[in-house]
């Protein structure tokens, strides 16, 4: 594989066994909005924040190819590409020790109290030392091969932005006028076979009621199946399933999902300013949403979590849960580390090729 000064985009839809490559013959493009991006087959990076440093891309689709695992893991073996990896910077500052991130849960816990906010989802990032930006690729290889019912994916400018993202949740997808998506909310350990406590239940509940008041203004024929348990890497969440007919502009509905109260909050203008006061960081790509868009008559967009930013050096995870008032600081930081753990085995030395 030659060296490219375009951007390229690896991803794999969740249960599909071929892999897509986009290649784009022109820069990636800048949008300020969401309504702004094409009608032309590509892949869209949005972040979390419409004022964040990093702002929303459209990468066209140049050339549109698939490979499948076995042709996917001997590239990463040959790994004859020269990547071209961000440099880190001495000046970012994220919340990320056991401290700083058990302040911030007490003082959403604190405020939820007040009754200004009912839940609201605070995040940190975990920094890895890690020469995993000798081959991304292979991160992605070992991605694919541990969560086939994930969307994964490899977003790569040259010298601007590696992002590798293996998400369990669908924000929207359509094929022609028929749209699906799902609220997927509540986490617990893979192994903890529990009943359901009234905090997660209520996280999913207040997720659930929320998109099906956003589908009300777009949609009709909706649809909506109970909160069923579904695996995500070495967590459980609640989700349900929504169907429906668009009777609108798609790229109206997805701005008035994003963010949902899944990586925000509630109420959504509240919890984003309590997250941009207490966070005090740029949450970049993550919390945002990512994928390919107007690809064989299709878009599918994703929530953009369990995601690294791959550095020279280093690799930074995103993390975060939902807070309510029935939070426990501990346990909020227990989850974010067992969440980190989702990519983490993925940019260690000894992890499987």
């Amino acid at each position: 594989m030659s060296k490219s000064s375009f951007p390229i985009v690896y991803y794999r839809m969740p249960n599909e066994t071929e892999v897509c490559l986009i290649h784009s013959d022109c820069n990636a493009v800048q949008k300020d909005s969401i309504k702004r991006i094409p009608e032309k087959a590509g892949f869209v990076l949005y972040p979390f924040a419409s004022d964040s440093a990093c702002k929303p891309l459209f990468i066209e689709a140049s050339k549109n190819t698939k490979l499948n695992i076995e042709e996917l893991h001997k590239i990463c073996l040959v790994n004859n590409r020269n990547w071209e990896i961000k440099e880190s910077s001495k000046n970012e500052k994220h919340p990320k020790t056991r401290e700083e991130y058990c302040k911030n849960v007490a003082s959403a816990i604190e405020t939820i109290q007040t009754g200004t906010i009912k839940k609201v989802v605070l995040s940190r990032v975990k920094k890895i030392e890690s020469n995993s930006s000798k081959n991304p690729l292979m991160v992605f290889y070992k991605l694919c091969v541990k969560y086939p019912a994930a969307f994964i994916s490899l977003v790569y400018i040259p010298n601007e932005l590696v992002w590798i993202t293996a998400t369990p949740e669908l924000l929207v997808s359509t094929n022609k006028d028929e749209i699906r998506t799902v609220s997927l909310a509540g986490t617990k350990p893979l192994e903890n076979t529990e009943p359901w406590g009234e905090k997660e239940k209520m996280e999913q509940q207040v997720v659930t009621d929320y998109i099906k008041d956003i589908l009300k203004k777009y949609c009709e024929s909706i649809s909506v199946s109970g909160a069923q348990e579904v695996v995500a890497g070495n967590v459980k969440h609640l989700k349900s399933s929504f169907s429906a007919r668009l009777n609108s502009n798609l790229w109206s509905l997805v701005s008035a999902l994003h963010p949902t109260p899944a990586v925000c909050g509630i109420p959504l203008n509240e919890a984003k300013k309590f997250i941009k006061h207490t966070e005090g960081y740029d949450r970049k790509y993550y919390s945002g949403f990512l994928g390919p868009c107007n690809i064989d008559g299709k878009t599918d967009l994703f929530v953009n979590l369990r995601c690294a930013e791959v550095l020279t050096d280093s690799v930074n995870l995103y993390i975060g849960g939902g807070i309510t008032k029935d939070s426990i600081p501990e346990k909020e930081w227990e989850e974010t580390e067992l969440k980190s753990k989702t990519l983490l085995f993925a940019f260690e030395e000894n992890g499987q090729e």
